[in-house]
């Protein structure tokens, strides 16, 4: 598969310990964080603004962080992609933007 057509396939996902305390207190949110998951992936990047889009989409060629933004009933939440060897990306993280 063309890593630029699905970039984060093979890349671990990490929530923070908010993150995660938050989706054992409401199902509601953990749906959110999987279908936020789910869009990211898919290279939707939720809320982020247009020029933040744009950088993410250059991104993309060079491996370089990837952080989008996503709404949900318990606030705003980010989720970043990052690569270790600048060959692909090794990690998912999903984070309130206070956790930063």
């Amino acid at each position: 598969m063309n890593r630029l057509i699905r970039p984060f396939d093979g890349a671990s996902v990490y929530r923070t310990k908010g993150i995660d305390i938050a989706c054992k207190v409401s199902k509601t949110f953990d749906k959110e964080v999987t279908i936020a998951l789910s869009k990211f992936r898919r290279l939707d990047y939720g809320e982020t603004s247009f020029e933040d889009k744009l950088v993410n989409d250059d991104a993309l060629l060079h491996y370089d962080r990837v952080i989008a933004t996503y709404e949900t009933v318990q606030g705003r939440i980010w989720i970043v992609a990052e690569s270790e060897d600048g060959m692909q990306y090794t990690s998912i993280t999903v984070l309130f933007p206070s956790e930063y």
